[in-house]
């Protein structure tokens, strides 16, 4: 298969761990330069880990302290990715926050930073750079990361958290159109269960319950999810795109 993703310039949201980091080193084994965002200090160590192996990979790598739910913060992640490593080709929105808990626990201001973070830190990245690709006429690519609790919701509580995705899901779409005629792809992977640091506890306290739940029988890796999003990045999905890809295991076979 040809991806020719050989010298592409990547950013990707939330880079630092978990599906992230899995993004960035899958890109990186393509040959893509990748620009990738840490929140806070307590990020730095998992950050510098992950540009060491994309260093390794023979790539050029820049990770930005970056907060998706302010603007200014991401108008400035957008600069210095752009100023170390070229005008960016492929977007990854995969930067969340998932605050849990029953109906009555959330607050305005939770809901609103999971929203600023999940729903409009997206659109602003895809707002710059579906932007630049009109005026450069460059036929680039946006994969948002959601989740299965867009369609289903969470069995746990994590109810700004599901809503937030399924607006995401929507924009997917609604841009998918929008951008069409500018040969600018614009697709989502919903996962399931990962092996993250966001739900390994969770595994480790009640794995049978959610092995029954999944066909396959299994919970995925991140790299798994990674190999989804490279496809959806490279030429060979170039036919795609307002698709939402299923990577549940078989928990919607949607």
């Amino acid at each position: 298969m040809k991806l020719n993703l050989q010298g592409k310039i990547a950013l990707v949201t939330g880079g630092s761990s978990g599906i992230g980091a899995a993004i960035c080193r899958d890109f990186a084994a393509e040959g893509v330069h990748v620009g990738f965002n840490y929140v806070g200090d307590h990020e730095v160590e998992a950050a510098a880990a992950v540009l060491a192996d994309l260093h390794a990979a023979g790539v050029k790598a820049v990770a930005v302290q970056a907060d998706l739910g302010v603007e200014a913060s991401i108008l400035n992640l957008i600069a210095r990715v752009s100023a170390e490593l070229g005008p960016i080709d492929i977007l990854v929105n995969n930067a969340a926050v998932c605050p849990g808990g029953p109906m009555e626990s959330y607050s305005w201001e939770t809901w609103d930073l999971t929203l600023r973070v999940n729903v409009i830190g997206p659109f602003i990245t895809c707002r710059e750079l579906a932007t630049s690709w009109r005026q450069r006429q460059v036929r680039g690519k946006i994969v948002n990361i959601v989740s299965l609790a867009a369609f289903l919701g969470s069995t746990s509580g994590h109810l700004p958290y599901d809503s937030s995705k399924g607006g995401l899901v929507s924009m997917t779409r609604a841009l998918a159109r929008e951008l069409a005629p500018e040969g600018i792809n614009v697709n989502a992977v919903a996962p399931g269960m990962v092996k993250t640091e966001m739900v390994i506890k969770k595994l480790d306290a009640n794995l049978a319950f959610y092995l029954s739940r999944i066909p396959l029988n299994r919970i995925a890796e991140p790299a798994e999810i990674a190999s989804i999003v490279t496809f959806l990045a490279s030429d060979a999905a170039s036919y795609i795109t307002g698709a939402t890809i299923d990577a549940t295991g078989g928990m919607m076979m949607h």
